[in-house]
């Protein structure tokens, strides 16, 4: 089912839950004694680890050099103003609500500090996780994942980092475009894990596939929706409790400054799924 409600709801972060239910019925049905082998990636080669806070080097470190599955997604270029861009992508509590207000969807998220989250998406998943880096060329989060199966008797527990590219250039006609990827590194941590088939295991990573590219288009589909609507784009984060007066005056400013003459005055169609939502969109250049 590709209905508003399912997995494509979530936001750039609550996608990666996805995954701990497959991982969760893979552990379940898995023959016993079945091992999976990985190789080793250099974190520096991922992250600045110079830019990283000293306390948080080593764990964000360890899961990318010990992971248990890793996909980046494709780059995906599309028209939008930095500034703009980067609110979204630093206050996922805006971007989720934008969302929801379009569909209904079980996510949550709360904010539990000035750079750290919680959240669930009502089927057994949840996730806390942290900015570790935010910069205009580079955001890190560091996430820990937990599925609960509906019984009770399967518990996953996981580490994500995720990374989050951009760049940034003008097109011909002076556009602002925006140009960015999303990559995820999980080490589950539970212990059973190994227990994953080999069979079993390309099942997992084309499902962390889908979630990564799903996040990247995401975010690319809301900041077309704040351009082209943003008297509703405004209306809903002034509504969103998540975040902050600041964020939400902030958010304000820059939809008002980014205004185009064009804009809607009205609201979005709500759409079946993100997929038709991307095709009623302009098309995107790579």
């Amino acid at each position: 089912m590709s209905g508003p409600g399912n997995d494509r709801s979530r936001s750039a972060v609550g996608k990666v839950l996805g995954i701990l239910a497959t991982l969760a019925a893979c552990l379940t049905h898995a023959a016993a004694g079945a091992g999976i082998g990985w190789s080793k990636t250099d974190p520096a080669q991922v992250v600045p680890l110079e830019q990283i806070p000293a306390e948080f080097r080593e764990p964000v470190s360890e899961v990318i050099r010990d992971h248990t599955f890793h996909r980046k997604g494709d780059a995906d270029s599309f028209p939008c103003d930095p500034s703009l861009y980067l609110a979204l992508v630093n206050e996922p509590a805006i971007t989720l609500a934008l969302w929801k207000d379009l569909a209904e969807s079980p996510v949550r998220i709360k904010r539990t500090g000035p750079d750290s989250y919680q959240g669930d998406d009502g089927s057994g998943s949840s996730a806390a996780w942290q900015y570790i880096l935010r910069s205009p060329k580079v955001h890190v989060l560091l996430a820990n994942l937990s599925f609960v199966s509906p019984r009770g008797n399967t518990r996953i527990e996981a580490r994500v980092v995720l990374v989050v590219h951009a760049g940034y250039y003008r097109e011909v006609n002076k556009e602002p475009y925006v140009q960015h990827d999303v990559e995820a590194f999980v080490k589950v941590d539970s212990k059973g894990w190994k227990t994953l088939g080999r069979t079993l295991r390309p099942v997992v990573e084309r499902l962390l596939e889908d979630q990564v590219k799903e996040a990247g288009q995401f975010v690319s589909l809301m900041t077309r929706l704040v351009v082209t609507y943003p008297n509703w784009a405004t209306e809903v984060a002034d509504r969103e409790p998540e975040a902050t007066p600041e964020t939400r005056a902030q958010f304000r400013t820059l939809v008002a400054q980014h205004r185009r003459p064009d804009a809607s005055e009205g609201r979005p169609v709500v759409m079946a799924d993100a997929s038709q939502a991307q095709a009623a969109s302009e098309p995107r250049r790579r």
